[in-house]
């Protein structure tokens, strides 16, 4: 039994692996209706469709006016085409012959249906009269007709199907106003009679028949043949075609008919597309029909699932009206293509009852090897399975049931990719054909064969864009290639944009098995051949570890490419980038014993990445890129190439040819993409492919060069080193561990601090005390490594070289020591502290505790320079000691120059602060001491600022006589300062307060006298502290007789000064002043004489006696301004009277005045000085003759009358 014979239908019939909506032929239809496959999914579909259509055949139809539109989507080849065409077959239950026999399309559903039920519902349906107009919109579309075409196809299929013109629908118009009036058989009779042929033969050139056509029209219409004329001429100007028109031309053959009509559209998405205005017009068409016919047209379109992949280019707008669209058709219907494999074995891998046994047998057998020799590499997602079951096997066999996942996603990457064109459908249909084509392929070999995946390739050779098809074709035509070698590069076309599985030599194994029995491993070696030849040829490309077909312009690029010059140093930048960088990383080694890092010079080739100056550790790899590679091939030439000077590291790779092909590949094609970058737009997809493709070949070269260092011989100051580790990094921290610890040999001197060191060190530089210091270890700790650095600091400032804290972290970092930053940051903090070193930046000194900071920056490393301290011996110490003894008159039993300095600082601070305040006190005024004051804290500022302990010392011995006459000094100011300040201030509060005032009257007093000089001789004296004593006593002599002068004067003023106020207030009171005027007057008098009361002055006392003379002429004059008023009112109140009588006895006359009683007003002081006066008659101030007496005498007298006669009296001045 060969395979052709295995199964129930012929093998070779016609399947019609593409349906086309025009194509109805009975054949056709049999065919596609006896082997129309429902699948769960379409029986699905056919439910809901049935669901809304149902309704629409009985008088519920009226409320079925919105949901008349049907949309079935899906992508290419989902079946969308043949769903509709079977629907329309299924609603005009259309009748079939074959071989005499003759069927509705009802019928072959009946037992493809088991639901009774569901069954029934298309009956109903069925059996309503229905007409079905299914045609493909873009086949019967005429190119000129634009926005307009829908319409026009619409009305074009719907004249057709009733009988009228269907390409001029001017002319199919004319024929229904004929119809209407019952005129149109008559027009036809006449036409026939006149041109001898019929109306329907004729009609599409009409243009030719225009006078045939007036004069028929003319005898139907009885009108003129001229009148005929001209409507028939007229015919297309005239015919008045829109979407309400039309639907309304469909109600009335609805409504003569008694039927339902659907209009199947095929393909609408594709070909709306874009237009904005076909979208709008199809809307419109579908709403209309809906409401003007009462449910009873339906509108049934297909259209791609993913519509921006059918047309390309939609913009998001387009898509959302798109959807607006979709949203205008009630029942959605998605068909999704995931059944594919169901009905390519119903329909064309049905067994024969005879060929199950013997497929069961062969499963029986070889089921095991099957299940092995189809199995993918581990890489492959665990969906693509191969046979699990027995009835599996004969249900899918010759194929695998892999092979419907794969075939569909390469139909689908080929369109997407563009290598086929938009014919390539990706569903059941195209894969159906692409089954049976690859069945019949096989179809005289026997049970024992498989189908292999290149197979599948004639089934879309047809449809592959001729670049695609050509180089496979002119491959296979290649007189270097085989048969073998055509067919693999076939299938690594199928699969090259396929992502379920990479095309690694296992998968191509796999997939170019086509015998059960295949020997996999010879097959294995026979892909590995046929994948270098192809390479070779540059057919194929491999990237990571899949092999990728090449088109022709792919090709062109890969020969460019590898044309390209690279030079040696690029290749080796790429190389120590992977190396170096990537896959090594770290630059530097941290020793895990003391976690020290230790910077690493690199190496490539012969080449240093890191500067001419060496490090410690030195990593050198060599590559065959290097021309001496081969020379290092032995331990002769490597022992003495790693152990000159310090020595290093050598790491010799092996020469991996495909590896150092790679990074040639990979540096070739980063030039050429460098270099085109922007100059090729035509190929920048393909561009950008190879920069992806080279991308992911770098990061398999970088998995090649760490199994080759892994794989290395590594060589070490001298010494091969044993493989003790798999992975690069390791590799390489051995290699380094072994250098430290055989070339660093006082590495081992420091021992690391088991605290925490960045708190130790805190505390070494900060804290005051050492009890404080909470070590972990003994002070001494590592003392050899201490005296290291003492030793090396010292000898180089020594030899005048500035030593900066980053020379000596930089020295004990290197070989032979190797310690730690850190650690060796601990012993200089220790040090310091020990008093063994001092700090200075920028030539200032530092104070240790200050240091912290810096220490703790690296930046400030090299600007923290170290001084050696210097001490003073014991009996220096000593005699230093007894000196501020004797200066500070207290103990100083000190014998440690630290502590001894430490005690002196804190005295001489004491005594800077005491200075200080009394420098404040002394600044107020007549103050003794100042000079002394600045000359101790001169003193006292020039020691102190001393910041070495050997300084400090050596000026407070070589001052010791300044320091001591200093003491003396402070004592007094002390003394003076601390207990005598106050009587100091009261004795100038007296000098110059009341004693100062009232001087000239205690002049007069001789004991007041007498004290007063002895005071201001003591207040001048400049270190007056022996008299201070004194003051008190001389202070209270004064203050007596001062107190008796002040009193007595103090009296006699007061009598003055309230004679004065009495006086004003009887003023006020003869005057009726008012309130107001009264304080006005009084209250500054009565201010003045508190003053008087209160001050102990005797010349504020007369100058307030004096001002009170002065309030009381202004208040004569406020008095005065005041009776000025009260005349002013009282001359107005007599005129008032006046006319007030005048104008009571207009026409008496007047005899006598009768004077009003007036309130009368009191009088004036007149202020008259009598000096003023007398000058004013003499001229002068003296008068010698009595002529002049008289004259001056006569002048006053006169002044003085004026006053008088005025009624105003006279004060005197």
């Amino acid at each position: 039994m060969n395979i052709e014979q295995i199964f129930e239908k012929r093998l070779d019939r016609n399947i019609n692996g593409v349906v086309k909506a025009e194509q109805t032929d009975d054949t056709s239809a049999w065919i596609e209706l006896d082997e129309y496959v429902i699948t769960r999914e379409l029986e699905g579909h056919l439910r809901h469709f049935f669901e809304s259509y149902v309704p629409a055949t009985g008088p519920e139809r009226i409320r079925m006016e919105n949901k008349i539109g049907v949309w079935v989507s899906g992508f290419f080849g989902s079946g969308k085409s043949h769903f509709i065409k079977i629907l329309s077959y299924l609603l005009s239950n259309r009748k079939v012959s074959h071989n005499g026999t003759e069927r509705h399309a009802y019928s072959f559903f009946e037992d493809k249906i088991k639901d009774a039920l569901f069954l029934a519902d298309i009956n109903k349906a069925v059996h309503h009269p229905t007409e079905v107009i299914l045609f493909n919109i873009d086949s019967r579309a005429n190119v000129d007709d634009k926005e307009d075409a829908i319409l026009k196809v619409f009305l074009k299929v719907f004249n057709e199907r009733v009988g009228y013109c269907a390409d001029f629908p001017h002319i199919a118009h004319l024929e229904r106003e004929l119809a209407k009036r019952g005129q149109y058989d008559t027009f036809k009779s006449a036409f026939s009679s006149i041109t001898g042929s019929s109306w329907e033969k004729e009609r599409d050139s009409y243009y030719f028949i225009s006078d045939e056509m007036a004069e028929a029209l003319s005898q139907a219409t009885d009108q003129s043949v001229e009148a005929s004329r001209q409507w028939v001429e007229q015919l297309d100007k005239n015919f008045p075609l829109d979407i309400n028109n039309f639907c309304q031309w469909v109600k009335e053959w609805l409504d003569e008919n008694d039927k339902n009509i659907l209009f199947m559209v095929d393909e609408v998405g594709q070909f709306i597309g874009k237009n904005t205005q076909m979208m709008l017009k199809l809307q419109t068409i579908t709403e209309n029909l809906g409401v003007i016919c009462g449910g009873r047209a339906w509108v049934i379109v297909t259209s791609q699932a993913d519509i921006n992949a059918a047309i390309g280019g939609m913009s998001s707008r387009d898509g959302q009206d798109f959807s607006k669209i979709q949203g205008r058709f009630s029942t959605r219907l998605q068909l999704s293509s995931s059944n594919t494999s169901e009905v390519i074995q119903k329909r064309l891998l049905v067994k024969t009852n005879a060929a199950k046994p013997a497929l069961a047998k062969v499963w029986q057998e070889k089921g095991d090897i099957l299940r092995n020799q189809l199995a993918f590499d581990p890489t492959t997602t665990a969906s693509l399975r191969p046979y699990t079951s027995e009835e599996e096997f004969i249900d899918n066999y010759p194929f695998v049931p892999w092979h419907y996942q794969i075939l569909q996603k390469v139909f689908e990457s080929i369109r997407t990719k563009g290598a086929a064109g938009k014919q390539l459908a990706m569903g059941e249909r195209s894969q159906l054909e692409a089954f049976q084509t690859a069945a019949k392929q096989i179809a005289p070999q026997g049970l024992d064969s498989l189908v292999p995946f290149w197979r599948f390739y004639a089934a879309i050779e047809s449809f592959l864009e001729p670049a695609v098809s050509r180089t496979i074709t002119q491959a296979c035509q290649n007189g270097i290639l085989d048969e073998f070698d055509g067919n693999l590069l076939k299938t690594l076309f199928l699969i090259r944009y396929v992502d379920l599985l990479k095309s690694t030599p296992e998968n191509l194994v796999t997939l170019s098995i086509d015998k059960i029995d295949a020997d996999k491993v010879d097959l294995r070696r026979r892909v590995e051949k046929s994948l270098s030849k192809l390479e070779r040829e540059m057919l194929i490309a491999r990237v990571e570890d899949k092999y990728v077909f090449l088109t022709n312009e792919e090709k062109e690029i890969e020969n460019e490419i590898r044309n390209v010059e690279v030079d040696f140093s690029a290749i080796n930048k790429k190389l120590a980038s992977i190396i170096f960088d990537d896959i090594l990383k770290n630059r530097k080694y941290r020793y895990p014993a003391n976690k020290q890092d230790f910077d690493i010079s690199r190496f490539l080739n012969g080449h240093p990445l890191d500067g001419a100056m060496l490090n410690d550790l030195v990593v050198k790899i060599l590559t065959p890129k290097d021309p001496t590679y081969d020379f290092y091939d032995n331990d002769a030439a490597c022992r003495p190439y790693t152990s000159e000077g310090d020595g290093c590291i050598l790491i010799r790779l092996p020469a991996d040819a495909r590896t150092w092909t790679d990074i040639d590949l990979v540096v070739q094609t980063e030039k050429f993409l460098r270099d085109n970058a922007g100059q090729r737009p035509e190929q920048a997809s393909l561009l950008s492919e190879k920069a992806r493709e080279n991308s992911v070949r770098e990061k398999m070269l970088r998995v090649q060069l760490e199994s080759l260092i892994a794989e290395a011989d590594v060589w070490a100051i001298g010494e091969r080193l044993p493989k003790k580790s798999s992975t690069p990094s390791s590799i390489v921290d051995e290699a380094c561990r072994y250098v430290i610890e055989n070339t660093f040999g006082k590495l081992r001197m420091l021992r690391p601090c088991s605290s925490e060191i960045a708190r130790e060190i805190h505390e070494q530089l900060t804290l005051e005390n050492d009890i404080e210091l909470d070590l972990g270890e003994t002070e001494e700790s590592n003392p050899d490594a201490m005296r290291e650095v003492e030793t090396w600091v010292s000898m180089n400032i020594e030899y005048n070289k500035p030593v900066y804290l980053r020379d000596i972290l930089n020295h004990f970092a290197r070989r032979p020591y190797g310690w730690p930053e850190e650690e060796v940051k601990l012993l200089v903090a220790r040090l310091a502290r020990k008093g063994k070193f001092s700090f200075s930046q920028q030539n200032n000194n530092i104070e240790r505790k200050q240091v912290w900071e810096l220490f703790n920056n690296s930046r400030r490393h090299s600007e923290l320079r170290l001084h050696k301290i210097r001490r003073h011996d014991e009996s220096q110490i000593r005699k230093a000691a007894q000196t501020m003894a004797e200066i500070a008159q207290q103990p100083f039993s000190e014998r440690e120059e630290p502590a001894l300095v430490e005690h002196i600082r804190q005295v001489f601070d004491d005594w800077k602060q005491e200075l200080n305040v009394f420098r404040a006190k002394a600044e107020g005024g007549n103050n003794p001491g100042k000079n002394e004051i600045e000359s101790g804290l001169h003193l006292l500022n020039s020691i102190l600022s001393e910041k070495e302990d050997f300084a400090l010392i050596e000026k407070v011995t070589t001052q010791a006589n300044e320091l001591l006459d200093f003491s003396e000094d402070r004592e007094d100011l002390v003394d003076f300062y601390r207990k005598q300040f106050a009587t100091w201030q009261k004795l100038g509060a007296a000098l110059n307060g009341s004693f100062k005032s009232n001087r000239s009257a205690l002049e007069k007093d001789a004991v007041a006298v007498k004290a007063l000089d002895e005071l201001e001789s003591i207040w001048q004296m400049p270190e007056p502290y022996k008299h201070l004593n004194r003051i008190t006593p001389l202070i209270e002599q004064v203050q007596n007789v001062n107190y008796q002068l002040v009193e007595q004067l103090r009296q006699h003023a007061l009598e003055r000064i309230d004679a004065r106020i009495e006086e004003s207030r009887q003023r006020l009171q003869e005057a009726h002043a008012t309130p107001e005027l009264q304080n006005s007057v009084l209250l500054p008098m009565q201010k003045v004489r508190k003053r008087a009361e209160a001050s102990q002055s005797i010349p504020e006392i007369l100058a307030e006696q004096q001002e009170t003379m002065a309030l009381q002429t202004d208040a004569e004059k406020k008095i005065n301004q005041w009776i000025d008023e009260l005349r002013k009112k009282q001359e107005a109140q007599l005129r008032v009277v006046k006319e007030v009588k005048q104008a009571a006895e207009p026409q008496q006359s007047y005899v006598a005045d009768e004077k009003p009683i007036i309130q009368p007003v009191p009088k004036k002081t007149h202020l008259v000085n009598v000096a003023s006066e007398m000058r004013k008659a003499t001229g002068g101030e003296v008068l010698e003759t009595a002529e002049q007496v008289e004259k001056a005498l006569d002048t006053l007298r006169s002044a003085l009358l004026a006053a008088i006669e005025a009624g105003d009296r006279i004060r005197l001045q």
